[in-house]
């Protein structure tokens, strides 16, 4: 009896083990619409009760399986219950995305606590705002006009649609700020791809990050960083608007893509902006308030016109993206190919100066480039995580200027006696230059614990520059190859301490930086003296920390710290190949940021409240800034500055219905040294000028649903953004009554929108400036008037 209980018992382990052998490891996510991660998700086997799990914090789950067909069920309260079909295979691993729907009756009385991606950014160690533009994507808008709602951003622009813009976070702007679409820098990719023409259609949230920047995005950033997500949902959907509206203005988008159930994907984006940008201005001429009309000679008739239209203003941009590969294979979670093409055509209405205005300068812009992303989890038992981006991109930039004419601001002209001149007043030109550009970006995540992570990033960016002019002899800019590689390193410990209350990264960056050029003596005529060859080579060490503590659970206290660089981009120290000279000398930015924030986030019965401030401080030093020789100009290391401030911001929501939000930025921006540069003891830690100081928006609201049917909405809202007057020059120098100020600035929009069968059409009106104030940016270059757009939206998805 005992040997054949003996004998069982091997038969019922071998059979065991068998049946264990035989078994797949099923492995998945559960999301919402919006493609959220479900915690706490029941998945069950149909017709094995004892089969089953509930999914983690990231909404995953795993499960063995014998080979075979079976139907998975998955709830959740407030869900409805989604049935998934799945074939097994012995030995091998299953991978499935589950995507369930809301009960809109069960909703009504109950609250989801699952965290969205923007709510568990938010909560991060680092000072960083989140905005989703799930209610942007009806409005025709671009991400300029989307950021410019944070705190502690502001965007200056030189004209309407696609115009040159200089974009400000906590007092740094330009270059010392970021941008990435994806994780992705933006830096070399030309005009053609940018944030003012890129919609916000196209996109699903921004990141900002002010001042302390994460390792992950590999940046150099001096004031923060600005990362833009695109949709990142596994499910298949079609979505395409069109816009049309003032100054004959045209935007299109198509979004889509598609996934097979064997794990083929397919991903394609695209968008065509046009306008005119033939918008009234008032008069340029600081004297009169309107235009003066002048003879062929250029001498005043004494008429003055009171508004005229710009006549050579328009601009065209369009791109497509497309990616394709593999998801969910048990050699990648994600494998994608990607390729993108842009290129924008922009007429030059006038240079810094709006007095003398071009009639026929334009500019041209191409980018095409092809790219790999690898991402696998689950490495090293489920420790590693690896996420691998490369990519190769060439991009070609062209100055026209071949018109001998001088233009007014009435479109007539006059034809100039020397023909060799273009309306730049230099030589005529058509130079061109070409980048060759690779860049990689390596990720990698260990989990040590639940409570301690290791992140290590390696970031290349490297460019190549060469230049040609068919309309000069003689030497061209960039004949010789210039070269730009940066290397970048980054190191961080991430913990979790008291129950996830206590959570703090430690992190060091490494900046590395080899260039070689040619500089340009301006002040010989010499040629062996005027070019000189040269090389550059640069090591960096930065390091910070970020750390956030929850007091209670709507409430939450940051703070964070750096030392940071910011290298030199191409365009500094190659110049533009026209006026803008090659300067291989510069030395990199540095600063140490600091942030010190409160995050308070609750709910009174129906009232939703969400309310961030941020005290910042920016120590800069060796700072880039353009200097004037003649009629070209040079970036130089210059000023030390300090920027100094606190920006706030309140968000509600009234039954998930009604909404008002305000927020308010001050800061105070210094140059250290200037007294000491100039000898003038007086201005001495004075507040550099032409940089806004105050400012802020305030947008209010409301939503309507079942208007006509259910499943329609209807959404109102207005918005007003304020920005208080500042001196072009000097806040010291001069009588106040004789400092040229660009004037306060009070300007209002008005959005209406409809969508219909549940989101699936959509039809939305925008009016602009409402009430036609002027509006300016920069000093006598005037912003667009009132304005309205219309645009039409279709969204399909499973």
């Amino acid at each position: 009896m005992v040997i054949l209980k003996q004998k069982c018992s091997i038969i019922f382990l071998l059979f065991a083990a068998l049946w264990c052998n035989a078994q797949e490891l099923v492995q998945g996510v559960v999301l919402d619409q919006n493609t959220n991660p479900v915690p706490g998700a029941t998945i069950q086997v149909l017709g094995q009760k004892d089969i089953g799990v509930v999914s983690n914090l990231e909404g995953k789950f795993q499960i063995l399986l014998p080979a075979g067909s079976h139907t998975l069920e998955t709830s959740f309260v407030g869900f409805k219950t989604n049935r998934t079909s799945i074939t097994t295979i012995a030995s091998e691993t299953r991978y499935v995305t589950i995507v369930i729907k809301e009960n809109i009756e069960e909703l009504t009385d109950v609250l989801i606590k699952g965290k969205t991606e923007a709510k568990k950014t938010r909560e991060k160690p680092f000072e960083v705002d989140v905005i989703e533009t799930k209610e942007l994507k009806n409005i025709s808008v671009d991400i300029n006009a989307v950021l410019t709602t944070i705190p502690g951003v502001n965007v200056r622009q030189q004209g309407g649609l696609g115009a040159t813009f200089d974009f400000s976070l906590n007092g740094l702007s330009g270059k010392q700020v970021k941008f990435f679409i994806d994780g992705i820098p933006l830096e070399n990719y030309g005009s053609s791809l940018s944030l003012n023409n890129f919609p916000a259609t196209l996109i699903e949230r921004a990141e900002v990050y002010k001042g302390v920047v994460p390792i992950f995005l590999g940046a150099d950033a001096l004031g923060g960083a600005i990362n833009i997500i695109t949709n990142q949902r596994k499910n298949d959907f079609l979505e395409v608007s069109y816009d049309i509206g003032s100054f004959n203005t045209h935007r299109a988008t198509v979004n889509g893509q598609y996934y097979s159930e064997s794990g083929l994907a397919f991903q394609v984006s695209s968008y065509y902006n046009y306008s005119d940008n033939d918008y009234t201005i008032n008069g340029v001429d600081s004297d009169v308030d309107g235009f003066v009309v002048r003879d062929e000679l250029g001498n005043p008739t004494g008429e003055i016109v009171e508004e005229v239209k710009r006549f050579h203003d328009a601009y065209t941009s369009q791109m497509i993206h497309i990616k394709a590969g593999v998801v969910n294979k048990a050699f990648t979670d994600r494998l994608m190919f990607g390729f993108i093409a842009s290129t924008n055509e922009n007429e030059i209405q006038h240079p810094i100066d709006p007095q003398n205005p071009f009639g026929e300068v334009f500019t041209e812009n191409n980018v095409v480039s092809g790219s790999i992303n690898f991402e696998k989890e689950n490495l090293l038992k489920n420790r590693l995580k690896l996420n691998i981006y490369a990519s190769i991109a060439q991009n070609r930039d062209q100055v026209v200027d071949t018109s001998a004419r001088r233009y007014n601001w009435f479109g007539g002209f006059t034809e100039r006696i020397d023909q060799t001149l273009g309306e730049f007043e230099a030589n005529k030109t058509l130079f061109k230059f070409k980048d060759n550009l690779h860049l990689v970006n390596a990720l990698a995540t260990y989990t040590i614990d639940e409570s301690q992570t290791i992140l290590f990033n390696y970031a290349k960016n490297y460019i190549k520059r060469t230049g040609e002019d068919p309309a000069r002899s003689g030497r061209i800019a960039f004949q010789d190859p210039h070269v730009v590689s940066k290397n970048l390193i980054g190191l961080s410990y991430d913990v979790e301490l008291l129950d996830s209350k206590w959570n703090t990264s430690l992190f060091s960056k490494g900046y590395i930086l080899d260039s070689e050029g040619t500089i340009e003596d301006l002040f010989t005529t010499v040629e062996e003296d005027r070019f000189t060859p040269f090389k550059n080579s640069i090591e960096e060490l930065g390091y910070g920390f970020a750390s956030t503590y929850k007091v209670l659970e709507s409430l939450q206290i940051k703070g964070s710290f750096e030392r940071t660089f910011r290298i030199p981009e191409g365009f500094e120290l190659f110049g533009d190949g026209f006026l803008l000279k090659s300067n291989p000398e510069l030395l990199p930015e540095e600063s140490y940021n600091a942030n010190l924030g409160i995050l308070f986030n609750t709910q009174l019965n129906n009232f939703k409240i969400r309310a961030d401030t941020n005290v910042f401080l920016r120590e800069s030093e060796n700072f880039i800034a353009i200097r004037s020789e003649g009629i070209f100009s040079r970036f130089y290391n210059t000023a030390d500055a300090r920027s100094s401030g606190i920006e706030g911001e309140i968000r509600t929501l009234y039954n998930d219905r009604f909404f008002l939000d305000l927020n308010a930025t001050y800061q105070n921006i210094i140059d250290r040294n200037a007294g000491e540069n100039a000898g003038v003891d007086f201005l001495e830690n004075q507040r550099i000028a032409n940089i806004p100081y105050l400012f802020g928006n305030a947008s209010f609201g409301g939503r309507f649903n079942n208007i006509l049917k259910t499943g329609d909405q209807f959404n109102v809202s207005w918005s007003t953004y304020y920005v208080h007057d500042y001196p072009l020059t000097s806040f010291v120098e001069g009588s106040p009554e004789e400092r040229d100020i660009i004037p306060e600035q009070v300007s209002h929009n008005l959005q209406l929108g409809y969508s219909f069968d549940k989101g699936k059409y959509n039809v939305s009106v925008l009016a602009r400036n409402i009430t036609n104030a002027r509006i300016y940016d920069n000093f006598e270059i005037q912003q667009p008037g009132r304005a309205f757009y219309v645009k039409l939206r279709y969204f399909l998805t499973n």
